[in-house]
């Protein structure tokens, strides 16, 4: 899933007509922008705003600016249209909405609360580098300065210092604050977990953990990973197809890179972290890969936390 996609093509066209609707019943550029701004709909968004266009011009120039609206890293729950259409549901009885326009604005909405709930959990995982920069795995802050991730990353590339990048995008370094060097805290080879330690500040708010959530089979999840180090990817969700005590089986599509990530549920909660395959531990079921639940190790953990 791409949770910075807010409007798709096909949305385009009936929200223009319903906010163009929405114009021709307030026709004045001052009730216009008063709207707006009652929505809480930035004064930057609304700069730019011809105000006194023909209603079907100034709902066009809405929904191009609602398309072309670029969230920013900062502010991970806030989209203009959201806002708007939102404000237009509560109000929909005054403006005289068709039913069908009620219904987009409703799915748009929940379409956004939903996307601010991805781009948060996004925004908690990093890509995890060697000290010469090559990707080894993929972490997840769990409290404002530890960072969770497997243990096999770095037996597996023997790397006796690593960092964390977040925010990364295939050959785009945002900015050096976005990488932050690690120290071990504690690890365990047969749960393979490893928490570490960020060096440093960080502007990432950490995921909410849900430690002792029930999982069974066929329970939705998705993850968020560096496959191959490459950019950050939220993957469409699938579902867990085995359930043990300290171990899950899932067939979410993953690759090198992957291990490590963290495993949401539909709440978008952290339950658990890829592992990848298991090895001769365990046999895993079929086209699926391994992870280890939040409950497994989280006694071990908790106590370094405090």
């Amino acid at each position: 899933m791409n949770p910075e996609i807010f409007l798709e093509q096909q949305d385009i066209t009936p929200l223009t007509m319903a906010l163009n609707h929405f114009a021709l019943k307030v026709p004045l550029a001052s009730d216009r922008q008063n709207v707006l701004e009652s929505a809480g709909i930035d004064s930057a968004f609304l700069s730019n705003l011809k105000w006194d266009t023909q209603s079907i011009h100034f709902a066009n120039e809405l929904v191009a600016k609602f398309k072309q609206y670029q969230i920013s890293s900062n502010s991970l729950e806030s989209h203009p249209m959201v806002k708007l259409l939102k404000y237009l549901s509560d109000l929909a009885i005054i403006y005289n909405f068709k039913d069908e326009d009620s219904k987009l604005f409703t799915r748009l909405v929940e379409r956004g609360q939903e996307n601010f709930k991805a781009l948060a959990a996004c925004n908690t995982v990093g890509r995890i580098e060697s000290p010469i920069g090559n990707p080894i795995g993929t972490g997840v802050l769990i409290t404002k300065n530890f960072l969770l991730t497997c243990n096999h990353i770095f037996t597996k590339s023997q790397v006796q210092k690593a960092w964390v990048r977040f925010n990364y995008k295939d050959g785009n370094y945002e900015s050096e604050k976005n990488i932050l060097q690690l120290d071990f805290i504690s690890n365990n080879s047969r749960l393979d977990y490893a928490l570490l330690k960020i060096n440093a500040q960080t502007q990432q708010k950490a995921i909410f953990i849900d430690k002792t959530s029930i999982l069974d089979s066929g329970q939705d999840v998705c993850i968020i990973h560096h496959p191959q180090g490459k950019s950050v990817i939220i993957s469409e969700f699938g579902q867990i197809t085995q359930v043990g005590e300290d171990y899950i089986d899932h067939n979410l599509k993953t690759d090198d890179g992957s291990s490590g990530a963290p495993i949401f549920n539909r709440q978008w909660e952290l339950i658990a972290i890829h592992q990848g395959n298991p090895g001769i531990r365990r046999s895993v079921t079929p086209d699926s890969t391994g992870g280890i639940p939040i409950r497994a190790f989280w006694n071990q953990i908790s106590q370094h936390l405090l």
